[in-house]
């Protein structure tokens, strides 16, 4: 996708920090969109409101009341982990994040499992940030409802091919609406919170009293009802590892630039995340979609409430974070290429995830990656809540991880502050570690179990890839003495369906290369192999022709056998098998012609002692 670019222009490919925060914070921004929205979702499923007695609008000011506490909780461990993988960044500056970091601190299982986590987090990442951007897009009305999967597989093309333009160009072309998403939501968030304290909107509905109520809920009901919209709203912080993944793609320093990247984005999205989590508390009326079908996603109905709907404004928020949530999915597109390339220097995934396109991208991840996110959408049907309890658990485990990693990191080099530092990342791993326990308790019977079931299978892909690489290391190791190559006898077998001029170099290369030839012909037609003899007479030269009978019209099982007896013939010999095959002048001629010494070589492909040669003849017309 575009003119190539020279290796040497690798670093001048890197990212600014403005440019870095359009390309790898775009999947926590765009979580704002639906995080809120996912905590209001359980609270209304918990049914601690509808138990009360209230009515809808009653219900609604009620969750959005209780969403505050949990949101604040949120964003607490949000800047835990935002500080501990500042950490991370400066301790292994050439990337990989949770998996470097378990690698070397941990041992190979614990990488295993992180890299296991983020690969299918990544791919989650594509696949739910999609959905839900084409579901704000149906939300509007500008499309109607149906489409969702095709709108989805649409995008995912569309990012595909950005991406395989090269980093820098794919970055450039996601800053502008990544920027646009922060500073609209601000104005919405602003313009929101003036208009509720100024009263020019109706005041949310009285609750005092019903909160007071909350007493005679039982407390393992209410902790259990706050815990699951605790683990539904944590998809907040999925994608803020995504910086510590890439901190090469940053310009020099490339550790502190990023660092700030992760800071920047840190504070951005907790202002968003709470202020789109007190206005669906403030805003009367605000409904989860699964609640009223008729009802739009959380991010509409706040801008209806705010701007009216219909309005520019409502649309305009409505399309920006339409946009975010689909280009969120480029976070992705940067992490899962890199981590992949890493695995795969590792030996834990095939090597040419490690190949640089034209582009100086890892064209071969970013396709890998467009095809599993569009399976994903399709096995969903782009249903973006479906998918939801299968998001974070990953994400949250490689958080885990990394911050015990560290842990030991500081006391393994005890740098200057090390102390404090190993405390950071403690209090972290304590706080994911247990977030995580959450989430998987919470979400199993929701699907959560898929994942933990997916990241044991792609860790025995990693064990499995890595045995045969490991195998074919020790096959192809060197003698420790000294080697010299030696001429050796073989056979030459020239296969003839028919003898015509494609068939004479075949015949003359084979007599340079062995004083032992034998033209070979299986008989399918017998008036066919009577022209040949005749023919081979004025032609053959003295080169002996075999012809093989085959009752059953097959070419493999006869050649096959009468290989194997010509090698049993000639004991400790190599036996050379020449394809004769004419090229003709347009791709599309090859259609009408039978694809027979495809078929040969391939049959041939996989047993030892033999070479198997094709000689071209080339044709004009």
């Amino acid at each position: 996708m575009g003119n190539p670019l020279a290796s040497h222009r690798a670093r001048h490919e890197r990212l600014s920090i403005p440019i870095g925060l359009a390309v790898f914070a775009s999947d926590a921004l765009s979580s704002t969109a639906y995080a809120s929205e996912e905590i209001i979702i359980a609270l209304f499923a918990a049914g601690l409101s509808a138990q009360m007695g209230l009515n809808l609008l009653q219900q609604s000011a009620f969750n959005g009341l209780l969403a505050i506490p949990i949101a604040a909780v949120i964003v607490l461990l949000m800047f835990i982990v935002v500080m501990s993988y500042r950490e991370v960044i400066y301790a292994y500056p050439m990337g990989g994040g949770s998996y470097e970091v378990a690698k070397s601190r941990l041992g190979k299982t614990a990488s295993q499992i992180a890299g296991s986590a983020l690969l299918i987090d990544y791919v989650l990442t594509v696949a739910v940030s999609i959905s839900s951007g084409v579901a704000n897009i149906v939300s509007t009305g500008w499309l109607p409802k149906g489409h969702n999967i095709a709108l989805s597989i649409i995008m995912i093309a569309i990012i595909m091919l950005l991406n395989l333009r090269g980093v820098k160009e794919s970055g450039k072309a996601f800053a502008i609406p990544a920027f646009f998403f922060i500073f609209s939501m601000v104005a919405l968030i602003g313009t929101g919170i003036y208009k509720v304290v100024t009263g020019q909107i109706e005041s949310v509905p009285e609750i005092t009293q019903v909160s007071q109520q909350i007493s005679t809920v039982a407390p393992l009901v209410l902790i259990a009802a706050m815990l699951r919209a605790f683990s539904h709203g944590c998809s907040a912080l999925t994608g803020i590892e995504a910086v510590s993944n890439g901190v090469q793609a940053f310009k020099e320093p490339a550790e502190l630039n990023a660092s700030r990247t992760m800071v920047y984005m840190g504070l951005v999205l907790a202002t968003i995340f709470m202020g789109v989590t007190y206005l669906a508390y403030a805003l009367p009326g605000i409904v989860p979609p699964e609640m009223d079908p008729h009802r739009e996603t959380l991010i509409s109905q706040i801008a209806a409430s705010v701007f009216n709907h219909g309005s520019l404004f409502y649309l305009i928020v409505q399309f920006i974070t339409a946009l975010i949530l689909i280009l969120a999915a480029n976070t992705s597109f940067n992490g899962f290429p890199r981590l992949g390339m890493i695995l795969a220097q590792d030996g834990y995934l095939p090597r040419q995830l490690m190949n640089l396109g034209d582009r100086l991208v890892y064209s071969n991840g970013i396709v890998i990656l467009s095809v599993l996110a569009i399976l994903l959408i399709i096995a969903y049907n782009a249903d973006y809540n479906k998918m939801m309890p299968l998001y974070a658990i990953g994400v949250f485990l490689s958080f885990t991880l990394a911050q015990w990693g560290m842990i030991g990191h500081h006391k393994a080099e005890q740098q200057p502050g090390w102390q404090r530092k190993a405390m950071v990342n403690t209090i972290g791993a304590l706080a994911t570690g247990i977030v995580t326990i959450i989430l998987a308790f919470e979400k199993f019977t929701e699907g959560a179990w898929i994942v933990l079931v997916a990241m044991p299978i792609v860790i025995f892909i990693f064990q499995k890839v890595h045995n045969h690489y490991e195998s074919i290391g020790k096959q192809l190791a060197l003698p420790d003495s000294g080697y010299c190559p030696t001429a050796i006898e073989h056979t030459v077998l020239v296969l003839v369906s028919s003898l015509h001029r494609g068939t004479i170099p075949a015949l003359e290369y084979a007599k340079t290369i062995s004083d032992r030839v034998e033209a070979v012909h299986v008989e399918l037609n017998p008036a066919a192999t009577e022209r040949l003899k005749k023919a081979w007479e004025a032609w053959g030269c003295g080169i002996p022709l075999t012809i093989l009978k085959s009752p059953y019209r097959s070419i493999s099982e006869p050649l096959l056998e009468y290989i194997d007896e010509v090698e049993e013939r000639y004991v400790h010999d190599l036996v050379t098998i020449i394809v004769p095959e004419f090229v003709t002048k347009s791709w599309w001629h090859n259609l009408l012609h039978n694809q027979t010494s495809i078929m040969i070589k391939a049959l041939l492909r996989y047993r030892s002692n033999k070479v198997v040669t094709t000689v071209r003849y080339h044709l004009e017309k």
